[in-house]
Parts: structure tokens; C-alpha cells; sequence
């Protein structure tokens, strides 16, 4: 069987890995990949380069912007694929560039069709679920449309962050790709049709989304920056004019008074919400060194009932 693959993410390289390894226990073969351009890679939160999984398993890796140009498509069309995986890339393929293989799948970090889009771990923290999953469908031109090969849920625990639930995902995404590595082999998928009337999509995040809004509950706000921390650009707040990004924080259990006035700057960082109030960990002035509460009060001064705000 001869294998295509495209993907730029972090659980791009994992699955990639994953694939070689069934290829080679089954007697398949990795032709060529396609990777995002290093330029490009450097707009997209948990990018990585593809190129020493080329080295170990011996493919044609490809770096560009857009794999339907005329190059792009053109040795795709002469590697003669039987699959073609998308797994962690920016944007829709057209239908052409699908059209090269027999079969296309794609990988999704969601249980289809809920999460249909961009971003699906960082909504699911934001609206504080307990449930992720990931899904192994047939690829379409639409947003996350194709029927369903196979799924596996996990528990989205409160003290996971954007990591940590990612790599949840990480590890779904290669069970799924073991479980049915012997039916991909035989090209004899399932392909059972989502349920459209059960769809949800998410809209694209950008980094100028992450504006912490503290006349959102304790609950409310300890959702948003986990669900934005590292790899992704980070949940803000602004302090005497500064943009301050915050990574790490917990519910306290501290009264509210007004939404973003700091309670407490001695040995713990506190801030009230409209509801409650968070305990900072870590955070840093934009462009600034990161460092945990402590450090922070002392280096910059700050001082009781001093405020957090939106600009």
C-alpha cells in the first residue's frame, strides 16, 4: 500500500510516526509527506517540522505553503497513493488534491460531528467539559464532514490544561491508528455518516482572542487560561498599561469584590471575578520574563486593590 501523509502539529509528527511503523509491520510504505514551510510554521501554535521522521523512514518530504500548487499536486498525483492522511493541517484541501488516493482520512480532536472546526480542544476547556475524545472519519471538503471510521473518548479532568488534554488526543489518535491499521491495509474502512442535526462548529481562534473578562465567574475565568496557555498564544489581562499574559491559575476561595481588583499581592496573587477569585502561578509581561506570583508582586510593584483590566 502506498501512503501519502500532510500535517504540520505536533500530533501531525506523532501520528506520521505511527504510520511508518504499521507500514513497515504490514508491508505499506510512506512515499512522501508534506510539511508546512518554516516561515509559515511560525504563524501556528504547536508546529512542527516533519524532517527527521524523512531521515529514520527514508520519504520524499515536501515543506510549502499550499500543497494544491501545481508542484505540490503534481507529485502527488505521481506517487500513486492508495491513502492519503491530513492529519494537523491549517486549512481544506480542494477536492482535486483529494481525489489522488483511493481513500483519505483525517483525524479530529473531537467525537464527531460535535466540535466540527478549529480549535476543538480549546473550545472544550472554555466551556469547562468533562468529556474529549478524537475521531478517525473519511476527508471531504467539508469542515470536518466525512463519515466516521472509528472514535475514542477520554475524561477532560479539572486540572487539565491545553497540554495535557492535548496529549490525551495525541495518545487517542495513535490507538485509533493501531485498532485499525489492518483495515486501512485492506482499504475495508467503516464509513458510518455523521448525524448533521447533531453538528457543532467552532469558530477560527486568533491571539488577539485571548482577553481575560473578569466579570466572568472564578470557574469561568480559570477555564479560559487554561484553555489558552502554552503552546498557544496565552490568556492576557492589562496592568498600568501592560499587556500581562497569564499561564497557570487556580480557583481561591478569597470573597470577590469588583471584577479584576487584586486582592491579595503578598505571599499569593489574587484577583477577583464577578463570582469568586483566581490565584495567578505563573505570568509575565509581554515580552518580559515568566515567573510565578511572587516574583511577579515584587518586580513590578504591585499593590492591593490595584486592578487588572480589559485594556
Amino acid at each position: 500500500m502506498r501512503i501519502g501523509f500532510i500535517g504540520c502539529h505536533e500530533i501531525s509528527w506523532f501520528c506520521l510516526k505511527k504510520i511508518c511503523q504499521s507500514s513497515i509491520k504490514y508491508g505499506d510504505k510512506v512515499m512522501l509527506a508534506f510539511d508546512l514551510e518554516q516561515e509559515k510554521s511560525l504563524k501556528y501554535s504547536a508546529s512542527v517540522s516533519l524532517d527527521n521522521l524523512s531521515k529514520e523512514y527514508q520519504f520524499q518530504l515536501v515543506h510549502v505553503a499550499n500543497v494544491a500548487n501545481s508542484v505540490s499536486f503534481d507529485l502527488l498525483k505521481k506517487a500513486d497513493l492508495d491513502i492519503l492522511f491530513i492529519i494537523g493541517w491549517h486549512r481544506i484541501v480542494p477536492q482535486e488534491v483529494l481525489d489522488v488516493a483511493k481513500i483519505r482520512l483525517g483525524i479530529h480532536s473531537s467525537i464527531l460531528p460535535k466540535d466540527r472546526g478549529s480549535s476543538p480542544i480549546n473550545w472544550q476547556l472554555i466551556r469547562g467539559e468533562k468529556e474529549g475524545g478524537v475521531t478517525l472519519f473519511h476527508l471531504t471538503t467539508g469542515v470536518d464532514e466525512g463519515n466516521i471510521v472509528d472514535y475514542l473518548k477520554y475524561e477532560i479532568l479539572e486540572k487539565d490544561d491545553v497540554r495535557d488534554v492535548y496529549f490525551k488526543a495525541i495518545h487517542g489518535a495513535i490507538q485509533l491508528l493501531e485498532n485499525n491499521w489492518n483495515y486501512i491495509h485492506n482499504l475495508q474502512l467503516k464509513s458510518i455518516p455523521q448525524d448533521n442535526s447533531k453538528a457543532t462548529i467552532n469558530e477560527r481562534r486568533k491571539p488577539e482572542d485571548g482577553l481575560i473578562d473578569w466579570n466572568k465567574t472564578s470557574k469561568q475565568c480559570y477555564d479560559w487560561i487554561r484553555a489558552l496557555t502554552h503552546p498557544y498564544p496565552g490568556a492576557f489581562t492589562y496592568w498600568n498599561r501592560k499587556k500581562v499574559l497569564i499561564w497557570k491559575s487556580r480557583i481561591s476561595s478569597e470573597k470577590e469584590i469588583r471584577p479584576g481588583q487584586i486582592l491579595n499581592c503578598n505571599d499569593r496573587l489574587v484577583i477577583s471575578t464577578s463570582s469568586g477569585s483566581i490565584e495567578l502561578l505563573k505570568l509575565q509581561v509581554e515580552n518580559e520574563p515568566l515567573c510565578d506570583a511572587s516574583i511577579f508582586s515584587r518586580t513590578y510593584e504591585l499593590k492591593k486593590n490595584e486592578f487588572f483590566s480589559s485594556h
